[in-house]
């Protein structure tokens, strides 16, 4: 308080413990505790500031609940019956993520009850919520809904220990749930930006990538479709809330095996421009390529530029130009890697005429004896045949020089 009165520091928060293992409460009893808050408030009014906003956060909060819940009431009494010009901004109050939200929301309702019944009716109830168990913007959600009226946070969701519920999360759920006034009282649009600035003021480093909200992969169209919500004849169901388009950024789609081939197809276009190959019959077999690869137990990525350009030539698309140059960039081969590829070109050149064809396409078997024979036991071992698979991109019972050099040579020369 004196350090308030040497820097001018006229708003604060008072912290107190009503269940504090060194105090015996029979001795310094709540008549007595109250008194010494009503000390304190008159003090600072006195000496720093007389229109000083006031919180007085109960720091145990859930503890003297359960415990002793006469405590909270008679603490929630005395500041609500206060004077009118007494009266300090509000009550505060906190969990480390001990208590269930059924206790926290019933115990807020109470003492949001004793407010009003004393007449603070204008009276703050704000709430701070630790993380610990991955309930927390549950918690805060069912404490505002029981007559909490705000919330103590910061931004972003960094603080003491596992960090807390921050406030651009539970803005923008409640958004998500209906509430109008926080769009007018917040610029909601750059709280986004603003939490990812903040992280990275805090720790040096953005936002874990699943971190919901402002997290890179936060807004991910991941299975194709924006979650529905239900309208009021609950026989309708109707596009949900969609945080990309009420941020005004492009979604991120991550293609995976939960895509369905129109995420797919919307993922080539938005990738790669129209082009007349680009059907929904292509993103079936595109769909159908990546759970074959799954099962298989080929572990592909399908999100670069190149990754979905290679996913395409499987499911037996022609290569545009573009793709062609995204996949050859992709590889980043160096200088060296580059002769090595002259080198192997030579060899592939003499058996891919064997087959009576010089089509830049190699059968297995020639293969085998042209390129793995030194390195595999035996044509028909079920390694040489995984290997072979594995090679044969588009599934065509072939390799062809295209899949050989920018799916394997060059990475294999890497690596």
């Amino acid at each position: 308080m004196l350090k308030c009165k040497e820097f001018g520091v006229k708003h604060v928060i008072f912290e107190i413990d009503l269940m504090y293992y060194k105090v015996d409460y029979e001795k310094f009893n709540m008549t007595e505790v109250c008194k010494m808050m009503g000390n304190r408030i008159k003090w600072m009014r006195e000496n720093v500031a007389k229109d000083s906003k006031i919180f007085l956060n109960l720091r145990d909060f859930g503890d003297t609940m359960t415990h002793q819940p006469d405590r909270i009431w008679k603490m929630t009494n005395y500041l609500s019956s206060l004077p009118v010009e007494e009266r300090i901004t509000g009550i505060a109050f906190e969990d480390v993520g001990k208590f269930h939200k059924d206790l926290l929301g019933g115990w807020t309702k109470a003492v949001r009850k004793e407010m009003k019944r004393c007449g603070w009716r204008d009276g703050e109830l704000i709430f701070h919520q630790h993380e610990q168990w991955g309930t927390m913007i549950g918690d805060v959600l069912e404490v505002l809904a029981m007559g909490a009226t705000g919330i103590w946070a910061g931004l972003c969701a960094e603080g003491a220990a596992m960090g807390h519920a921050d406030s651009c999360t539970t803005i923008l759920n409640l958004i998500r749930l209906g509430n109008k006034k926080v769009q007018t009282k917040f610029n909601c649009k750059h709280l986004r930006d603003a939490a990812i600035n903040v992280t990275k003021i805090v720790t040096g480093l953005p936002p874990a990538p699943r971190q919901p909200i402002y997290g890179e992969r936060a807004i991910d169209m991941v299975f194709g479709f924006v979650f529905s919500g239900i309208a009021d004849d609950v026989k309708i169901y109707t596009e949900g809330f969609d945080l990309a388009e009420f941020l005004g950024i492009e979604k991120t789609m991550r293609i995976s095996n939960m895509a369905n081939p129109e995420m797919i197809l919307e993922k080539l276009k938005v990738t790669f421009g129209d082009d007349p190959q680009f059907t929904m019959e292509i993103a079936k077999e595109m769909k159908s390529q990546i759970l074959v690869n799954t099962r298989d137990g080929r572990k592909e990525e399908y999100n670069s530029h190149a990754g979905l350009a290679m996913l395409f030539d499987q499911a037996d698309g022609k290569l545009t130009p573009t793709m062609a140059k995204i996949v050859i960039e992709a590889t980043n081969n160096t200088q060296h890697i580059d002769e090595l590829i002259k080198e192997i070109k030579v060899d592939w050149e003499d058996w891919d005429v064997k087959d009576g064809a010089d089509d830049d396409q190699i059968t297995f078997n020639n293969f085998y004896k042209g390129f793995m024979a030194p390195y595999f036991g035996c044509y028909r071992c079920e390694d040489s045949q995984i290997a072979l698979r594995c090679l044969d991109m588009d599934s065509d019972g072939q390799i062809d020089w295209f899949e050989f050099k920018h799916s394997w040579s060059g990475w294999q020369g890497v690596s």
